[in-house]
């Protein structure tokens, strides 16, 4: 819930981060209070508390109804290509996971100004890498603008859930176009069959993949 001390809160979150299947997903939502409680109305929580078909649905209903928002997908081939830019930089995929945070958040903020709007905004953040997010952040916005709260369990602040949702929405939805492209059932690839596969760079982060079949 959000507090009427601030106009607008912006809420982040991402959806692919520890899973080998399909894109890293990282998602931007401003909401107003009115739409906050809204959208607490229409069943928006944490996403991994729902199942599939709800999260679709209340995707387009976040869409719909909230002030602004901006999904950035890293599809698993360039996101293999950068994971490997970044590790050889001396970096990590927090390094990754940052950028993605930050620039969701610049192009809603952008989106903000556009609209003329002013005052006091809230950015939540759950929390992986404060020092990492925060230089990424400020390379993006204007701090000066924010209040920003990185926090763990941050999906109970209804923007960030919102964000969540849509994160991983785009992620099913990815993989599911994925499957009929390729003609293969993803979702019930073993980690071994995948990474035999022909078109493993195409539907897979590799290297988390190459960890998961070393267990």
């Amino acid at each position: 819930m959000v507090t009427s001390a601030y106009q607008v809160v912006v809420g982040s979150d991402e959806a692919g981060k520890g899973e080998w299947l399909g894109p890293l997903t990282v998602a931007a939502v401003a909401l107003t209070p009115e739409q906050d409680l809204f959208l607490v109305t229409q069943g928006v929580v944490d996403s991994k508390k729902l199942i599939i078909d709800k999260v679709i649905a209340l995707a387009d209903v976040i869409k719909s109804q909230c002030l602004s928002y901006q999904v950035i997908s890293i599809a698993p081939r360039k996101f293999n290509r950068l994971l490997k830019e970044v590790r050889d930089e001396g970096k990590s995929m927090n390094d990754l996971l940052a950028w993605a945070h930050a620039k969701a958040v610049k192009e809603v903020y952008s989106d903000l100004q556009r609209r003329n709007i002013s005052g006091k905004i809230k950015l939540v953040i759950d929390q992986f890498d404060k020092l990492k997010t925060e230089e990424r952040l400020k390379r993006a916005i204007e701090m000066a603008k924010f209040d920003v709260e990185q926090t763990p369990k941050a999906e109970e602040q209804t923007a960030v859930a919102a964000a969540g949702i849509l994160a991983r929405a785009v992620r099913e939805l990815w993989i599911d176009e994925e499957s009929k492209r390729l003609h293969l059932d993803l979702r019930n690839l073993s980690p071994i069959e995948a990474l035999n596969n022909e078109y493993v760079e195409e539907f897979a982060k590799v290297s988390f993949l190459h960890r998961k079949t070393m267990y």
